[in-house]
């Protein structure tokens, strides 16, 4: 950090030239004096700052205690801050920027606080504070070492500092100084407070150079010698107290941001945002004094109770003790007070008066509120930006103003950022690299961004402009997506593989089920089921429902299905097998028959009305509808014709 003493004085054109203390009328440049006051004059136009100190004090003064004020510079510092992003070829040098900006720097709230510098004094300074340790040599041997190693051999009195030599014992008077070394995490940058710093300007040059007046705070802790205020202060302030002086900011090594002025009132200082509505907050502060007295005084009404006289003729006064009439009257309220349902019985009648009550009449609401308008109105923001509730439009003139002031104001920020930047990559020799923000749009920039894709499908304009509009880069973008479409490309491959693998194998094992089932169908057509076996009948003979499914299941898939017009395929007769189909289907019990020709009507219809006709007929003249043949089929003697005549039937007559 580069510093230097000089010597300082409020110049004419700094001080009071600044803003005028006249408060009469004045002719040919002669004060004709102020029995008749100026057109312009006005209350609040006495309290006015004299210097540009008073100024910035009035300034922090509003900002810290009016809401419209802090409020506005507050939205105004913070809303139109977007991200940093380093520009460079090499990747490490770009990722080593952005680390140290938004890791060490914390650059984005570095930003809003000069922000709040910028809109509440009109100026923002900074300077970077570069590492250092301040070593100590005696003047006897020349011993040097760090103040803060040996810091219990020395003391500092009378901005000096006394060395009680570890290595020759001699108490004298140490000599200071600075050594700076290289380390980027004790870099830092510094805000100066713009109510200690003094600018000079020349008008002819147009050169500033500023002055630092140490505070008194910081004076203070140096003089009684606090250790850690003095091992980390530079030196140069330490000599600029011992002789009284200012300390010179570096030109090279400060950055100062102010608001435009004019050019005859420019003298080196911006000018405060705050600075032209100072007088409507002094109406407006005002106007919220009266609010208070009238919420003093005339919210709560006072109430008068008093006797009355009953008629025109008869005198309470005179024919009652007041006094017991007061006391009577306070204990009748008291008890009313313990209990609201309480009817009190009063000898006379009861007066009241009411006093006051009137507030809210008085009250300054709308006036305030217009007042408040002004002064939103004074700062240079809409009124819905600072309320809320803003309708965005791209045709809001108000908000293209707000857009190009917030435009200008970034640009400041670029521009101490790059400053930072080239001065960190000359103490650290590290290479420079290009920095910028991202794009700031206001919100109303989403039709835009709708227009100009629409311009894009119509192919009026390129993907790499309407990339650009949102802040991202073509070439970037078509590496990301050639890469996401060889990982889903290769992902689909791996599933589509997986699916085919699973259905290979499903196929597999139904192609084997298949054959198992048909050899087994075979077996059991061609032997029938062993006795004893599942299925089997209870003397050991097949099922005939089982074997009827069987052979029907083979005859399928062996391609023997039924053919129209009653021939069979491949050599077998329709009319056989229904025979056989219908003789198996009697031998079935009752309860079986109607799901057995269910069974055969679902594997092949033509064939199960074939055997229910068989059915039919088998059961004699009485078969008839399904109903009927399973009557007529359970009613059936199944068993074997005897061999044996029955014995002929011996007449119940006697």
């Amino acid at each position: 950090m580069s510093f230097a003493l000089g010597g300082f004085g409020l110049s004419p054109g700094s001080g009071t030239s600044r803003f005028s203390s006249t408060r009469g009328r004045m002719q040919n440049g002669v004060t004709q004096g102020v029995n008749y006051p100026s057109p312009f004059f006005d209350v609040a136009h006495t309290y006015l700052p004299v210097t540009v100190k008073q100024l910035f004090r009035w300034c922090r003064y509003y900002f810290l205690t009016n809401p419209l004020i802090n409020a506005t510079v507050f939205k105004l510092s913070e809303y139109p801050i977007t991200d940093l992003t380093v520009e460079h070829p090499n990747a490490k040098v770009k990722a080593r920027w952005e680390e140290y900006f938004r890791e060490h720097l914390r650059y984005r709230s570095f930003q809003i606080e000069c922000g709040l510098d910028y809109y509440t004094y009109g100026n923002g300074m900074v300077s970077l504070g570069f590492p250092f340790h301040k070593y100590l040599t005696c003047q006897s041997c020349k011993f040097s070492e760090r103040a803060q190693k040996i810091r219990q051999y020395w003391s500092f009195t009378n901005l000096t500092f006394r060395l009680s030599c570890p290595k020759c014992n001699v108490t004298s008077e140490a000599e200071a100084s600075d050594f700076y070394y290289r380390d980027a995490s004790g870099i830092h940058p510094i805000r100066w407070n713009c109510e200690h710093v003094e600018v000079t300007y020349n008008d002819v040059t147009g050169e500033h150079t500023y002055f630092y007046t140490i505070p008194p705070n910081l004076r203070n802790d140096v003089v009684i010698g606090k250790k850690d205020v003095v091992e980390s202060i530079p030196q140069v302030f330490i000599q600029a107290m011992r002789e009284r002086k200012g300390v010179v900011f570096s030109k090279d090594n400060f950055f100062h941001m102010k608001r435009p002025t004019l050019a005859q009132q420019d003298r080196g200082w911006g000018t405060p945002i705050v600075l032209p509505v100072l007088k409507d907050t002094f109406y407006l502060q005002i106007m919220k004094k009266a609010q208070e007295a009238i919420l003093l005084e005339h919210i709560v009404p006072l109430r008068v109770l008093f006797p009355q006289s009953g008629s025109g003729t008869s005198d309470p006064y005179t024919t009652i003790n007041l006094v017991d009439w007061r006391d009577h009257v306070a204990a009748e309220i008291a008890r009313w007070r313990q209990d609201n349902n309480y009817i009190p019985i009063m000898p006379i009648p009861l007066g009241n008066q009411t006093i006051g009550g009137d507030g809210r009449a008085l009250m300054l609401t709308q006036e305030i509120q217009t007042w408040s308008e002004h002064i939103m109105s004074g700062l240079g923001v809409p009124r819905e930006f600072l309320i809320g509730g803003m309708s965005y439009a791209g045709t809001n003139v108000s908000m293209r103003m707000l857009e190009n002031q917030f435009l200008g104001f970034i640009q400041r920020h670029i521009q101490m950022a790059n400053w930072i930047m080239k001065m960190v990559a000359a103490y650290m020799d590290w290479p420079e690299a290009t920095i910028r923000f991202k794009p700031f749009k206001m919100a109303d920039d989403i039709q835009r961004k709708a227009y100009l894709f629409q311009l894009n499908q119509a192919q009026k304009i390129s993907d790499r402009t309407l990339l650009a509009d949102a802040d991202l880069d073509q070439e970037k973008e078509d590496a990301i997506m050639v890469q996401e479409t060889a990982m889903r490309l290769q992902s689909t491959k791996k599933q589509q593989l997986a699916m085919a693998e699973v259905q290979g194998e499903a196929q597999v094992v139904m192609s084997k089920a298949q054959v198992k089932a048909q050899q087994v169908m075979a077996a059991a057509q061609n032997t029938g089921i062993a006795p004893g076996e599942p299925g089997g009948g209870a003397n050991g003979t097949p099922n005939p429902m089982q074997q009827m499914q069987s052979q029907l299941s083979l005859q399928q898939s062996q391609g023997m299905a039924p053919a129209e017009g009653g021939q069979a395929a491949a050599g077998i007769d329709i009319e056989q097998m229904a025979q056989m189909l219908a003789e198996q289907i009697v031998q079935l019990p009752p309860d079986q028959h109607q799901v057995a020709l269910e069974n055969l009507a679902a594997q092949s219809p033509e064939l199960a009305q074939l055997v229910q006709q068989l059915l039919s007929q088998m059961q004699g003249p009485g078969g008839g509808p399904q109903g009927a043949i399973n009557q007529s089929v359970s009613q059936v003697d199944m068993r074997p014709q005897p061999d044996k005549l029955p014995a002929r039937r011996v007449s119940a007559a006697v």
